[in-house]
Parts: C-alpha cells; structure tokens; sequence
C-alpha cells in the first residue's frame, strides 16, 4: 500500500509472535534476542524505538527516508505491555503527526485497549485516530476466532481472503475467518457491553482493586508499585519490565533475579485463588462486583501482609 517496508515498533511491545513481530519483546532493546529459530531475513525491516522517546521515533523515520521510507509504526496506545511503561497523554497525538510527516501508517495495537478504555477504544480516549487497529477475541464475544482489524477504507480494501480477484492486495485468512456465527456473536456482545457500559463498571472495579492495593502497600511499606487506567490493573513487585539495555551491565545482573522474583509472586497469588497475567497484570469486567473485588483484596492482604525481606 505505501510502497515501503520498514516497520517501527515501540520497544517492549508483544504485538503477536508472528515472525516479523518477534522483535524487541518484552524488554526495550533486546531486538532479536527471543528471536530463536526465526531465520534473519524475517524481522529484517523491523525496527524498535524506545519507548516515550519521540527523538528516537523521529530519528529512525529521517534514517529510513534516505533509503525508501517508513511502512508503518505501530504502537499499543497506553504503553508496551498494556501500559507497564505508560504514555504522557499527548504521545499518540505527536506520534500521529510523525507518521504524517514521513508517509507511515499509524497502527493501533488495541487487543487489550479495545473497549477497555470505553466503547471508542484507547484511540477515543486519546482522541487519535490510527489507520489501522487490531482488535482481540474479545470482538468477538468469547466465541472462536482471532480477532478482527479495522481502519480506513482505502487500507482495508487491499486485504482478501480466497483465490480469484484482481490487483494488489494483502492476503488474509484463517480456519474461522469471517465466521458467521462468530461475527453475530461479536456485534451482539458489542451491544451489549455499549448496553450496559461495561467498560465504565468494569473501570471502577480496577480504580476499587488499585485503590485497596495501594493501601496495602503503604500500610506494609512495601516497595511495590500500583496503578491502573481503568480496568488494567499493574502490580510492579521487581520492575522486570523496565529493565532496558542502555545498561547492559545492569539488565544482565538483574533479569534473573527480577524474573525469578515475579514468577515466586505469581505463584503465591495463584495458590490463594488469584489468577494473574506474568504476576504482574490483572484486567477486570463487568463480573467484577464489589464484592468479588473485596474477596480478591482480602486474599492480597494475606499475601503483601507475609512478604519479607524486601
């Protein structure tokens, strides 16, 4: 579509584990190091800017004028991993004006914003509107597909599915691909959630959590870290994912031990009844009740009250 190939991505982000995207994940800087058995020439156009830093972002782009141009940027719109390293406000905003400077589309990576930020979507939040935006199952309603992508029409009129046709276009495809049955279940459980304004109930549920987590931490003066936009809850314990390798020396020492540190709190939450993402993340819904909130706090409070030697 752009007649480019490059694609820049916000350092730390997991936007899928498809091989171009196998890139930079998890931790800023690391490139292609999880990139194992994936051969060279894959993510070879595949680029990474640290995150927040729009001098990086630019710089990248004025490079790869000088040698065709910029495809895409892409970016989750709350920060890499869903927000673990959060964005000034008005970040989408310039990165917006950056893509459209240098002739790049603006891809919105909402698998996890979408509809969590409200019915808009992060892009509504931050009132930018992206060319592209992935979606995750939940368009879907819980029913079986991968999720779904939308953007400008003169974009989405390259991608086809199938043989037969005519022009250039971008293959898509998939075993459940267009399904009727889950396309109906996807528009349904979006009118439902704009029905009964799941995102703004199961925001208040994460402002409840976050709000009791916080007070934990101060009443057993832990060195932990809590916030949430909405119903994405963080629980920082050993600030692993804001490891980077402008310190080399440092990411080195410390990633074991931070990962050991996270995995040990994942699985106390777990053996209390509490399921976490990476023992860092938690996502609330509208099942969230108080009460279901209160039960989860009470299980922390056995938890954060046990920890020592921190």
């Amino acid at each position: 579509f752009t007649r480019k190939k490059k694609v820049i991505k916000g350092g730390g982000a997991y936007h899928g584990w498809s091989d171009q995207m196998v890139f930079g994940m998890h931790v800023p800087g690391t490139g292609k190091l999880e990139a194992t058995g994936i051969p060279d020439g894959c993510n070879a156009d595949t680029q990474e800017f640290f995150p927040n830093d729009l001098d990086e972002l630019r710089a990248t782009l004025e490079a790869n004028s000088k040698i065709g141009g910029t495809a895409a940027v892409m970016v989750e719109p709350v920060g890499p991993e869903s927000g673990t390293r959060p964005v000034p406000f008005d970040f989408n905003k310039k990165v917006r004006e950056l893509c459209d400077e240098f002739g790049a589309l603006l891809i919105f990576d909402e698998v996890v914003t979408g509809f969590r930020l409200g019915m808009g979507g992060a892009q509504g939040y931050f009132k930018v509107k992206p060319d592209l935006t992935v979606f995750g199952k939940c368009i879907t309603g819980g029913y079986p597909m991968a999720g779904g992508v939308g953007g400008r029409a003169d974009v989405i009129q390259t991608f086809a599915a199938g043989i037969g046709g005519s022009g250039e276009r971008a293959y898509v495809g998939g075993t459940l691909s267009a399904n009727p049955i889950s396309c109906l279940a996807g528009y349904y459980a979006l009118a439902e959630m704009e029905r009964t304004n799941a995102p703004v109930i199961a925001g208040k549920a994460g402002d409840r959590l976050t709000k009791g987590l916080q007070a934990m931490i101060d009443r057993y003066k832990l060195p932990y870290v809590v916030y949430n936009q909405g119903s994405i809850v963080h629980l920082e314990t050993s600030g692993v994912m804001m490891l980077d390798l402008k310190n080399a020396d440092k990411f080195f020492a410390e990633m074991k031990p931070r990962k050991n540190m996270i995995e040990e709190m994942g699985m106390a939450y777990m053996a209390n009844g509490l399921i976490t993402l990476a023992g860092s993340r938690m996502y609330t819904s509208l099942a969230d009740t108080d009460d279901v909130i209160d039960d989860a706090l009470r299980k922390f409070d056995c938890i954060l009250s046990s920890v020592e030697g921190v």
